[in-house]
């Protein structure tokens, strides 16, 4: 029987490697996080630029061979039909070839340097949408590339702060006990009883509306946490309970370390892989939390640009079945939560000493 003694590093990453699911689910989110860095270049046009004209253009189908010939990538021209049901036909005689790394609107590069190299776009400087437009004529593929940046930032951030609120509130709380660890834990469940999107909208209805973009991503982040932390601070406290009487911690308080310290350098660092797994599972229900709001247009507004915003716009059936297209945005918040899910489930159990 061969052995092998590894680092507590090196077990669970072998471990992981095992999990083929885990690891694409990881290489899709890393490509998403990557996208949201450089959106600008990404995205051919700004998240608001119109196209009045062009308003629900259907999606562009790249073609690379005419009349027999592989020529490159292009596009054929659309020509609107009928002006009232935006209907477009495609005209086989205007062709637009495809080309990377082209001149375009500026923006900045990885938010800091001014550049105007986009990804791809045409030689004659014909708009392609290769997702299609909305009501507007804006292109549907970079303001999804845009909207990455907020609803995607927003789990994070949120579950970031709800987590410090769990670590704290949790922590002392199970470190302390007596009754101030009762009315924590009678809080907390009350809390977790409620239903989650109701009391998203109830928290969402005492926001002021006459608000700024910053402001309002600041309230919706603070909206979203605050349902969140008490599951956090459960289950940190259940955690805390079974090492409070550890022999590292009687050390500490024989030597006089405050509770905070205790907490904070002794407590936490032993439980760091739960909390890594707490993060990696509560994103996605943050996302689908911002979607929810924003779908029904309680969340980000315009200017601003996030997914489920954009989904605000397939609200109407008939629009919906009219133009298909619009519900791009449905599908890129679905694989985003079955990545982080599988992800998260894959890292559980390359964690689980068990395993």
């Amino acid at each position: 029987m061969k052995l092998f003694a590894g680092t507590p590093l090196e077990i669970p990453y072998l471990k992981f490697k095992k999990q083929k699911l885990g690891v694409f689910s990881l290489g899709v989110l890393l490509l998403l996080y990557t996208a949201l860095l450089f959106e600008g270049f990404l995205a051919p046009y700004g998240p608001n630029t119109k196209f009045r004209e062009k308003s629900y253009h259907p999606p562009h189908r790249v073609r690379f061979f005419k009349d027999g010939k592989l020529i490159g990538p292009y596009v054929h021209e659309y020509v609107l039909v009928n002006p009232i049901f935006k209907s477009y036909q495609v005209d086989r005689s205007q062709v637009h070839r495809i080309r990377f790394f082209v001149q375009g609107e500026p923006y900045k590069l990885l938010f800091l340097f001014p550049s105007s190299i986009h990804l791809f776009g045409t030689a004659d400087g014909a708009p392609v949408f290769l997702l299609g437009t909305d009501n507007l004529g804006r292109d549907l593929l970079s303001r999804m590339i845009y909207g990455a940046k907020i609803s995607l930032t927003i789990g994070f951030v949120s579950i970031f702060l709800a987590l410090f609120g769990g670590i704290l509130i949790g922590g002392l709380s199970g470190y302390i006990g007596g009754i101030t660890d009762w009315l924590i834990m009678r809080l907390a469940e009350i809390i977790i009883l409620l239903p989650t999107f109701y009391f998203f909208l109830f928290l969402r209805s005492v926001m002021p509306s006459d608000i700024s973009p910053g402001q309002r991503f600041f309230y919706i982040t603070a909206i979203l946490a605050i349902p969140s932390w008490a599951g956090s601070a459960r289950g940190i406290r259940n955690w805390v309970l079974s090492l409070k009487n550890a022999d590292f911690v009687i050390a500490s308080v024989i030597a006089g370390a405050s509770k905070v310290t205790i907490l904070l350098r002794h407590i936490i660092p032993q439980i760091r892989h739960i909390l890594i797994l707490n993060i990696t599972l509560s994103v996605p229900g943050i996302i689908l939390g911002e979607a929810g709001l924003s779908f029904l247009n309680l969340g980000i507004t315009e200017p601003s640009v996030s997914w489920g915003m954009l989904m605000n716009a397939a609200m109407d059936i008939n629009i919906l079945l009219r133009y298909p297209w619009l519900l791009s945005p449905a599908l890129i918040i679905i694989l985003t939560v079955f990545s982080f899910f599988a992800f998260g489930y894959a890292l559980k159990d390359s964690l689980d000493p068990r395993t």
